[in-house]
């Protein structure tokens, strides 16, 4: 009978064990397969801040754990932080696309995420409706397309929006359209409304609308500083926020405009230093914010490849031209 009680005992320890170990597998799982909420960016303000939410309240734990099963069986060999990393960014995409309408997608890895989700109409739509009322549509296309003024206004929205992070490769190269730039820097200075009229999705939900303008009115605001914040980039938990930093690109081109006219820079420089401090600040820019630099919650993310990723930074995928309603 002892001997009976003995086997017993190291049975049902056995199995707790087991379960318990099985539990915390699961768990450590189910901890590091889905992807983070998204947070508000410095400058989002009530209404910001609560279209974050939506989203973050659509997203449902079960859009990942569906969808990942089709992923899995059609990409055996993507580990589990990759697929991790292309959700987080085609959550961030979603967002902005919520924002601003006819958004092209520039990753062909974070729209091959968005297509598996697709495949799940009824959760798509779900997810969708939750979010902003409206669905975000689709477009394909057969052949990749060259979209720099689009890809200008892609990565103001998403620089203003969100830190860059190792994870941020997979958009290819920002900030490589300085002409574009410019060009949408000016708009913004002068037809802020315009921009809303054209590009604010008005039937959706007023959160939706109102964060456009809000982000145009802070991009504004920006352009016309001209003390010593503006122009750097600022450190956060996971990464760098360039908010403030692409905006000073207004200052710059004034710099070069007037070496043009008179030969001197605004404070009598001869005309050579002053476009030297400008292609030097610019430059400055761009190798920052392509340097994709790990932040402190990344430690477990591959670092970002040598070329910037796989995407062309001024073309859309060749499988879609992006959302708009």
């Amino acid at each position: 009978m002892e001997q009976y009680m003995i086997l017993v005992t190291i049975i049902v320890g056995f199995i707790m064990v087991t379960v318990c170990a099985n539990l915390f597998f699961a768990m450590k799982s189910r901890a590091y397969f889905y992807s983070k909420k998204l947070t508000a960016p410095p400058w989002a303000d009530k209404e910001t801040k609560q279209l974050f939410r939506q989203f973050n309240r659509a997203w449902s734990m079960k859009i990942e754990k569906t969808v990942n099963v089709r992923v899995k069986k059609r990409k055996r060999t993507l580990k589990d932080v990759e697929l991790r990393e292309r959700w987080y960014e085609l959550k961030k995409f979603l967002l902005l696309a919520g924002i601003s309408k006819g958004l092209p997608m520039f990753s062909k890895k974070v729209d091959d995420i968005w297509h598996f989700f697709l495949e799940e109409e009824e959760l798509y739509n779900q997810f969708c409706l939750d979010f902003i009322g409206e669905q975000i549509e689709h477009h394909p296309h057969e052949k990749p397309t060259l979209l720099p003024n689009e890809r200008a206004w892609f990565d103001l929205l998403y620089l203003s929006f969100f830190n860059v992070t190792s994870r941020s490769h997979l958009w290819g190269k920002f900030a490589q359209q300085k002409k574009e730039h410019a060009k949408w820097i000016e708009r913004i200075v002068n037809d802020s409304k315009g921009i809303n009229e054209s590009f604010g999705r008005h039937s959706s939900d007023a959160a939706s609308t109102h964060t456009l303008a809000t982000f145009l009115r802070f991009a504004s605001q920006q352009v016309m500083k001209t003390n010593g914040i503006q122009g750097k980039r600022v450190k956060r938990k996971n990464g760098y926020w360039y908010g403030t930093s692409l905006f000073a690109l207004n200052g710059y081109d004034t710099v070069k405009e007037k070496k043009k006219v008179d030969g001197t820079s605004t404070d009598g420089s001869p005309g050579f230093a002053a476009d030297f401090d400008y292609k030097e600040e610019w430059n400055d820019i761009v190798t920052n914010v392509n340097s994709f630099e790990v932040g402190t919650d990344a430690g477990a993310m591959p670092s970002a490849p040598s070329d910037g990723g796989s995407s062309d930074s001024g073309s859309s995928c060749s499988s879609c031209s992006g959302c708009s309603s």
